[in-house]
């Protein structure tokens, strides 16, 4: 009778046993602990975290960190090559970072962007920061660094894919990211929804300010102050930029998307200088706002790492908002780096 008794309290223990091990095995294949890095023109940012892979959500953030490598500075001034002076900063730094992580069990995976496209020794760079690294390291096109940061931006605010467009401003290049709306009253191929439009542009925020330069009669330093002169030639070239480059099909979808800004320039460099709290979007009378404020600081009287980019940073953002008809932008604390971890390709 006892024995009768205890076979289905067994078989009840075994069946939580085998239901423990599978939720183990599962979270041991779904639970990574990982180092992403977005090696830009001007800085490197780094997500360390523990991830799940599965659901593409970030369990924890270890630490987060941004490095001012100014890649674009070097090949602007030394005839598209970056110097041996600024891969040896890279490395040493990059190496004292990723070390102690890595011996704590974090896999460490990054992609290169448009100043590595555009020099022309960027292959050998990161061939060599790769090796003394010992990490994947991958050089990608702009339509792929689109994309990480579209993605980027959906798993850090779970918003629908086709209800936003995600505007990303880096030192070399800007993106410029939506999904077309399906049509009640023209049906279309599901997989045309999926297919997404891009703004893939070469004025950004390191190549606007050499702009600026250029203008001014110089080809190093920092362009400030910029003055009232220099600022509405500088905001109507970036605006004719902006009307002329940018698809039709995205100027036709921008007034029904929410526009969520990403990068440092867009929630480091923009949201600080307009001075809003986390989450609050910046609209354009804000921006013109901190513009007057600022075209006539000197360098000394600004607060930044990126102080040579702060002001150009607001009429960049300024022009394409205003030849776009953009009214807000939503600056959020997402880069390449968070899409970087859950992009499986990578890893």
């Amino acid at each position: 009778m006892r024995l009768i008794l205890f076979l289905p309290l067994l078989l009840l223990l075994n069946c939580a046993k085998v239901s423990q091990l599978k939720q183990e095995n599962s979270s041991f294949h779904c639970h990574k602990s990982r180092v992403a890095i977005d090696m830009g023109s001007g800085s490197t940012k780094i997500i360390a975290a523990h991830v799940d892979k599965c659901k593409k959500k970030i369990l924890k953030i270890i630490d987060e960190r941004n490095f001012s490598f100014k890649f674009k500075e070097s090949i602007h001034l030394n005839d598209k090559r970056i110097t041996r002076e600024l891969e040896e900063l890279v490395t040493s730094q990059l190496s004292a970072y990723l070390k102690p992580l890595i011996k704590r069990g974090f896999q460490a995976s990054g992609v290169a962007t448009e100043v590595f496209r555009e020099a022309i020794n960027g292959r050998d760079i990161i061939r060599r920061i790769k090796k003394k690294l010992n990490i994947s390291l991958t050089i990608i096109n702009q339509r792929q660094e689109a994309m990480l940061g579209f993605w980027g931006a959906i798993g850090a605010t779970e918003k629908k894919p086709e209800d936003i467009l995600v505007w990303d401003i880096g030192g070399g290049s800007m993106q410029m990211t939506t999904l077309p709306k399906p049509s009640k009253y023209i049906p279309l191929p599901e997989n045309l929804y999926k297919r997404p439009y891009h703004y893939l542009g070469k004025l950004a925020s390191v190549s606007f300010k050499n702009l600026i330069l250029d203008y001014q009669g110089r080809r190093r330093g920092s362009p400030n102050p910029i003055g009232l002169h220099t600022y509405k030639w500088s905001l109507q070239k970036a605006k004719l930029r902006a009307a002329k480059e940018v698809s039709p099909e995205i100027k036709s979808l921008i007034g029904d998307k929410e526009v969520l800004g990403i990068g440092g320039v867009h929630y480091f460099s923009i949201r600080g200088q307009t001075q809003k709290p986390d989450g609050v979007p910046v609209s354009l009378y804000d921006l013109q706002k901190a513009i007057k404020e600022r075209i006539n600081l000197k360098d000394q009287q600004i607060t930044s790492n990126y102080k040579e980019t702060e002001v150009s940073n607001l009429i960049l953002v300024e022009a394409f908002m205003k030849a776009l008809k953009i009214q807000t932008i939503l600056p959020l604390r997402v880069n390449l780096a968070t899409g970087i971890l859950f992009y499986e390709e990578l890893w």
